[in-house]
């Protein structure tokens, strides 16, 4: 399985949110993924999700886990750091085949997103929760623009919308998501899938290089 890492220094950033996007994304597609907590803070709610949900909470029962997955065969392993733990970010960067930094549009995400982008040099910035109004959107854009710049390359540049529903990722129960959940589930797992891909081709092409 590829391990996934939705991490970030900073709280309430979107990190649990888009972890379930992942992960539902994944399964809609048909394809096999895990969602793991590790945010010892948080409650692990393992039933009514349409793929496991695994707790990591504890670094002895997180290291099986991970290791699991690095010998299963096709999928991703999701998982959804706390915050202000940034040795705990590094490490797990480290070993994910991806790290997904989500950021809001604010001065102090975008710092934040910024100064871990350094510390984690293969992770990669994702603009979460943004608005789907089309002025409010626009004066936004400079979020996007100012870690691009700094980041070429390292910035998602379709942000993931705010949608009420998505505190359906967070109850009991996703047998019935709604239209938008689902939707913005399945753009999110597809874009990351692109991402893996074009790192995948990345890699290839250093080694051969090399």
């Amino acid at each position: 399985m590829k391990i996934v890492f939705v991490g970030g220094t900073k709280g309430g950033t979107g990190k649990t949110t888009l972890s379930h996007f992942v992960a539902l994304g994944a399964a809609l597609a048909g394809h096999e993924s895990a969602y793991v907590l590790t945010d010892p803070a948080r409650h692990v709610r393992e039933s009514g999700r349409p793929y496991p949900v695994l707790d990591g909470r504890n670094p002895q029962a997180l290291a099986p886990i991970v290791q699991n997955a690095r010998e299963a065969g096709e999928g991703l392993l999701v998982i959804d750091g706390g915050g202000n733990r940034p040795a705990f970010d590094q490490e797990l960067a480290r070993i994910a085949h991806i790290t997904l930094l989500p950021y809001r549009a604010s001065e102090e995400d975008l710092d934040t997103v910024a100064a871990d982008l350094v510390t984690m040099p293969g992770a990669v910035a994702w603009p979460m929760a943004w608005t789907t109004n089309v002025f409010a959107r626009k004066a936004a854009q400079p979020y996007v623009e100012a870690l691009q710049q700094a980041f070429a390359g390292r910035v998602i540049s379709t942000p993931i919308p705010f949608v009420n529903s998505s505190a359906e990722l967070l109850s009991t129960s996703l047998e019935n998501a709604s239209t938008m959940t689902r939707n913005v589930a399945r753009a999110t797992y597809f874009e990351l899938l692109d991402r893996l891909e074009k790192l995948e081709n990345l890699n290839k092409t250093a080694q051969v290089k090399g």
